[in-house]
């Protein structure tokens, strides 16, 4: 299927409108971003090539000790703030970084239905 960057921001667009969430990166699997909402194109690539590194060791991590796929990886700091990492089918990764005022059950509902989408879409 054909990648069209307007289809993906369309897609997470629901992200937007939660509370607190103060940008997303959409990585391959190779670590290369694909859209982004930052404005700082170095920190886009670092936060790409994290996304898609700790993605990985997250999900085999998690296959190792025999949990099954890991479905998103949360890194959470001390003042509430944090990333929250999900794989997005076929597409890549998709991190979203969050303020200490995001509601987790929110961003969390709301990134299952993105998730669903983009596999539906880009598989």
């Amino acid at each position: 299927m054909a990648l069209s960057l307007d289809e993906i921001k369309k897609i997470i667009e629901p992200v937007f409108q939660v509370n607190g969430v103060e940008g997303v990166v959409i990585a391959t699997s190779d670590g290369l971003p694909l859209m982004s909402s930052l404005e700082d194109r170095e920190r886009e690539e670092k936060v790409a090539a994290l996304t898609a590194v700790l993605s990985e060791v997250g999900n085999r991590t998690s296959m190792e000790l025999g949990k099954g796929e890991a479905e998103w990886i949360t890194i959470h700091t001390p003042d509430g703030a944090g990333i929250l990492l999900l794989k997005v089918g076929e597409l890549g990764y998709m991190a979203v970084l969050f303020g200490k005022t995001t509601k987790l059950g929110v961003l969390l509902y709301t990134l299952r239905s993105i998730k669903k989408n983009f596999i539906q879409r880009f598989g």
